[in-house]
């Protein structure tokens, strides 16, 4: 299990990762690869580059439930 404390360093040490979490209308979404192209330490979001479609994404890093396969809780 992951603490999402250890997020930042952990998309720092990957170049690409999977990716599991929950939008704000409650859909769960996974991504089987996605890079981190910033991560914003103050607030709660990093932005994700999805390969496969081009498509940039926010994601709150408190919603997010899963890390390479590996669980995450708050």
């Amino acid at each position: 299990m992951i603490h999402e404390s250890k997020l930042f360093e952990l998309v720092q040490t990957h170049p690409s990762f999977s990716l599991r979490f929950v939008t704000a209308e409650g859909e769960l979404v996974a991504v089987d690869e996605c890079r981190c192209t910033s991560f914003h330490s103050s607030g709660k979001t990093m932005n994700i580059l999805i390969p496969a479609s081009g498509l940039v994404r926010k994601v709150n890093r408190k919603t997010v439930t899963a890390f390479n396969g590996e669980e995450v809780f708050l």
